[in-house]
This record gives structure tokens, C-alpha cells and sequence, in this order.
């Protein structure tokens, strides 16, 4: 378990320096695999030089996890609450740190990183006080201590890590969590944490491997359990947004807020975005024009970045779409902002019409595409076409309506509140 730190592994000031040995010993990299140079989302400079890891470092990986559990798994739950209780202390003594690697890795603005170290924090003290730490994120028995694969999520990458992996190290199990180059640094710096508050080094590692690739592959077929993200990546022309409902019976103002969050938080780049807002005809006109002025009113240097320069380019094609001549109809237009950061793009507000083929070309960013329906079967026929999230702003009944969706993709439905994070999924 002690091996060499991998070699090219290092980090600029912008993400605090180099690692600590315990941090690079987390990470389950020989330096065979390719190099990721990582740029910083908000200012462009460089920030890391990250080694992927390779599918015989998945291997060694679990092997490593293995011996680790063994220790691990015979230790009593007060001793793991301890540890978690020391990573919990960690992340708040150091969040202004924490809020600076989301910032220049993942593209995060002040408001949204801090609201990521918050709930980083609420994930870690809620799983130590749960009788039963594996129901945090499955309603089932806890299952015996194993290997346990988990895949981060590059919007919400600290709460992605420790929502899966916390539940998993109470339960006595060893944790090898899959990330992309952008959170290895996060990562690792976590797992150091861990490790000063007596984790045993090697139950806990990383994995560096881009979404989807055979590495991550590899690893989810020879571990015990894994815990997959709340929805896969997407290719373009496949993708399934979010969707808001405004119906006829709605609260203007909770409308006009939660769709707010639902368009621009994050730049729209969680799987939870809903960039779709279906409006009834009573409320068309009004929320429009109040969310136009609400968007209009977005400072550019409070809002979060693209993740990278291909996104940024999509999502600049798809906002000179908008403005020619189209299906849409372009209200608010806002333009990249290379000035502040150059991944950053202002709030966009267009109309178009009902489209079932409309959601798949819509691509993540820091868009309100407003529709007007007049019967709800129309947004019945659209949510055939639109992700697992679903908000519905109403005064009616959930469970009339919910119902009414039990056919379609969208299974995490929430009336009157956008969620800011996806769905805990289940342990396969």
C-alpha cells in the first residue's frame, strides 16, 4: 500500500500547491496513461498536470482496497463516525480553500461553491447520524463491508463524492471513487483528509478517467457494488434537459424564483437544469417578461462558468441559432463574457413553441426557453422527451399529478421547489 507518488502529478498556486504525499498516494495513477493539462474555468491559466489512470491501475486499485477493508471493516462504527467526524471538521475549517478548487476546477461562482461546501457538510453530518448509514442513498438492508465504485459529478463534484462514498466507509466498506482530471485535485485533498483523521490509507482512492471511458468501465465490472451518478453523460443530439411546469393555478413569484435556479444556477449545467419552462397561458406573458428582467438583472461575475471551451462554443452556436431566423424567438440575449473568464456566458431568454424533437438540441448552459401551452396533454407529450427531473409549480395535489408522469423518464418530480442536486441513485 505505500507506493511512490505517481509521477507529472502537480498543482499551481490556483489549487493551493503541491499535494501532500497522503493525497497522491489516493490517487491510483502509474503515469502510463495520457496527461490532462487542467486549465483553470475562471481565469484560463494553468492549474494541474493530471495523469490518467490505466485499467491495470483499476486492478491494482482494488486489490490495494481489498487488504484495506480487512482493517477497515473490523473497526467499531464510533471509530468510523470518528473519521467522518474529522473530514467533517476539515471541510469547514478549510472552506474558503474548498471554495476555491470548485471555483478553478469546476467553474463554480462564489454563490454556488459556497452552497456546495454547505451541503458537502450537511451530506457528511446527516450520514453519521443515520442508524443505518447505506439508507442515506437505498431504502434496503445494509449489505456486508466490500468494494464499492462511485463516479463523481464535475457540477456538484464535492457532494457527488462524499454522498456516495460517506454511507459506503460507515458501512465498513473500502471506496474507490471515479473522477474526472477537473475534481482530481478535490478528490485527493479529501482522501488526505480523511486519511489524517485514521482512515486507513487505501480504502479510500481515487480513479482518473474521462465519463465513459474503458477505465471506468473496467472498474464498475470488478468491484462489489457501485453507485452510479444520477444520470449518465449524454452525446449531443441525445441529451434529455429538465423541465419546468408553470401551471394555471401557480404562484407567479415562486415561478419566477425557482425558474431562476433552474435555468441559470450552475450555468445550467447540472442534470437537475431545466432549461425548459412550460408556461399555461394565464401566466405566459407575465412570468416572461418578469423572468427576462430577473435574468437581465444577473451580474456576469456572480454567475458560473462553462466547462471549458468545447461547451462554450456549443452553447455560443446554439445562442446565434436563437437569433436567427428559427424556431425561437430570442428575448434576452446575453454574450460570452471572455473579459471576466473565458468559459463564461451571460443569462439567454428565448420563446419557441411546443416541439417534442426541441429538448434533444438544446445544449447545457445559462438558457430559460420559455413555452405557452394550453392543455396539459401537451406537456404530458414533451415530458416524453425531457429528463428524470421534473418541477412542477402548482397548487394542486402531488400525488394527482405525479401520477400522471409514472410512464415517462421523469421519476424525481418536485412541486413548487427546483431541486439543487440529482437524485441520490440506488445502489446496483
Amino acid at each position: 500500500m505505500n507506493r511512490q507518488p505517481p509521477p507529472l502529478f502537480t498543482a499551481t498556486t490556483l489549487l493551493g500547491g503541491p499535494l501532500p504525499a497522503a493525497a497522491q498516494h489516493a490517487m491510483a495513477v502509474s503515469g502510463t496513461g495520457p496527461v490532462s493539462d487542467v486549465r483553470s474555468l475562471m481565469t484560463g491559466r494553468p492549474a494541474a498536470t493530471i495523469p490518467h489512470s490505466t485499467p491495470a491501475d483499476v486492478l491494482t486499485a482494488i486489490a490495494t482496497a481489498a487488504l484495506a477493508r480487512q482493517m477497515w471493516s473490523q473497526s467499531s462504527a464510533g471509530c468510523r463516525r470518528n473519521v467522518l467526524a474529522g473530514l467533517h471538521t476539515w471541510i469547514t475549517r478549510h472552506r474558503t480553500y474548498v471554495c476555491a478548487l470548485l471555483a478553478h476546477g469546476s467553474g463554480l461562482c462564489g454563490a454556488d461553491a459556497t452552497a456546495e461546501s454547505r451541503d458537502a457538510r450537511r451530506t457528511v453530518r446527516q450520514s453519521r447520524t443515520r442508524p443505518d448509514p447505506l439508507a442515506f442513498i437505498r431504502r434496503q438492508p445494509p449489505q456486508p463491508p466490500g468494494t464499492v465504485a462511485t463516479h463523481a459529478d464535475d457540477c456538484r463534484p464535492l457532494v457527488s463524492l462524499l454522498e456516495a462514498a460517506v454511507p459506503a466507509l460507515l458501512n465498513g466498506s473500502a471506496v474507490i471513487s471515479h473522477v474526472s482530471p477537473r475534481t482530481a485535485v478535490l478528490a485527493a485533498r479529501l482522501c488526505a483528509a480523511a486519511t489524517a483523521s485514521g482512515l486507513p490509507p487505501g480504502t479510500w482512492q481515487m480513479v482518473v478517467a474521462a465519463p465513459g471511458s474503458l477505465t471506468a468501465a473496467v472498474l464498475d465490472e470488478h468491484v462489489d457494488t457501485v453507485v452510479p451518478r444520477c444520470c449518465p453523460e449524454t452525446t449531443p443530439g441525445t441529451r434529455r434537459p429538465g423541465l419546468l411546469v408553470v401551471r394555471h393555478d401557480a404562484n407567479l413569484r415562486t415561478a419566477v424564483t425557482q425558474a431562476r435556479h433552474a435555468c441559470f444556477g450552475r450555468a445550467g449545467r447540472g442534470c437537475t437544469a431545466a432549461p425548459l419552462v412550460v408556461v399555461h397561458d394565464r401566466h405566459h406573458d407575465a412570468l416572461l417578461s418578469r423572468l427576462t428582467a430577473t435574468a437581465a438583472r444577473l451580474p456576469a461575475g456572480a454567475m458560473s462558468c462553462l466547462p471549458g471551451s468545447r461547451p462554450s462554443e456549443s452553447f455560443a452556436h446554439f445562442v446565434r441559432c436563437v437569433t436567427a431566423d428559427g424556431p425561437f424567438r430570442p428575448v434576452l440575449t446575453g454574450t460570452p463574457r471572455p473579459d471576466i473568464s473565458p468559459y463564461l456566458h451571460e443569462a439567454v431568454v428565448a420563446t419557441a413553441a411546443l416541439d417534442p424533437e426541441l429538448p434533444a438540441t438544446v445544449p447545457p448552459g445559462p438558457l430559460a426557453l420559455v413555452m405557452r401551452y394550453s392543455h396539459w396533454s401537451d406537456v404530458l407529450a414533451l415530458a416524453r422527451h425531457t429528463g428524470r427531473h421534473t418541477t412542477l409549480i402548482t397548487n394542486a395535489r402531488s400525488g394527482y399529478l405525479t401520477g400522471q408522469f409514472a410512464c415517462l423518464a421523469a421519476n424525481d418530480i418536485h412541486i413548487n421547489r427546483h431541486p439543487r442536486h440529482g437524485q441520490k441513485a440506488a445502489i446496483l
